[in-house]
């Protein structure tokens, strides 16, 4: 595009804008003077494209599209202007960039978007430095999914954080190796009412935490049975996660079959080990202390 024809839309658009000043007048047409505007800014941006000043941020199409965002914090900016101000064709990817990776509060709605505040979240950006540091890592899938965990012991870890360090292997399977090969608690929405679906929590990283041998003959389904019926509420102490109090251990839930030990499970017919009248939910500390 010649500077003629980005002065020419400009022109345009101003005039679209004027003609539209009777529905301001009247409080009419919202949506419609919005539009109008947004064409204007960027027909300005077009007009302007390559005459200002090198950014502060760094010269390239994210540093443009943060220095223009940050001009209108809290607006509403189209997609027009956006592809205006960056200059390239890949703008949207820039946008998930800054909210992704650098932190920065940016809404999406209608093919338009608006930075919230003006300084990044810190702990996003923490978070994402995290991850990837330990996905460019070396060690197997596995390891990697493991080095998450323990690095994010006691927060919630979402499946697509897997799927990234794993380099697309299948991550809820991963998960589940390492509940069963090295006895780590990891939950998942099955075990914790506030988990999403996807989300896993690795609950506690404490040798004395690590889970009894028999729970890996509970799968998923079973344990999400169980822990539902029972209002995901320890039969002994009588609480949940959520009133488990600030105790220096963490929570979480294992299942008992009141019917044998946990050594002795093993041995058990499958149907009796599966028994669901035979299951109940107990919590991680009742069963330490020898309840289960």
């Amino acid at each position: 595009m010649t500077r003629a024809d980005a002065v020419d839309q400009y022109r345009s658009a101003v005039k679209r804008l004027a003609e539209l000043a009777d529905e301001v007048a009247a409080e009419r047409s919202h949506d419609e003077v919005l539009d109008a505007l947004a064409d204007v800014r960027a027909a300005v941006a077009r007009a302007y494209q390559g005459r200002r000043p090198r950014s502060e941020r760094g010269g390239g199409a994210q540093a443009r599209i943060l220095a223009y965002l940050l001009k209108h914090v809290g607006e509403w900016v189209s997609s027009g202007e956006i592809a205006a101000v960056s200059g390239i064709g890949e703008w949207a990817r820039r946008i998930r960039e800054l909210r992704v990776e650098e932190g920065y509060e940016i809404e999406e709605g209608g093919g338009r978007y608006r930075i919230l505040t003006e300084e990044p979240n810190l702990a996003r950006r923490e978070r994402w430095r995290t991850v990837t540091s330990i996905r460019n890592g070396q060690g197997s899938s596995l390891e990697r999914v493991q080095k998450l965990f323990e690095a994010l012991v006691g927060e919630i870890v979402t499946l697509e954080e897997i799927y990234r360090v794993a380099h697309g292997i299948e991550g809820a399977e991963l998960a589940r190796q390492l509940r069963k090969r090295e006895l780590l608690p990891i939950e998942t929405n099955a075990d914790a009412p506030d988990l999403d679906p996807g989300d896993h929590r690795l609950a506690s990283l404490m040798e004395w935490d690590r889970l009894h041998p028999s729970q890996a003959l509970f799968g998923e389904d079973i344990r999400r049975q169980v822990f539902s019926r029972d209002r995901f509420i320890c039969r002994t102490c009588r609480m949940g996660r959520s009133t488990s109090g600030t105790a220096d251990r963490a929570f979480y839930l294992v299942i008992r079959h009141l019917d044998a030990s946990p050594d002795a499970l093993p041995g058990l017919q499958a149907e009796r080990l599966t028994d669901l009248a035979r299951l109940a939910s107990w919590c991680n500390r009742c069963a330490s202390k020898g309840s289960a």
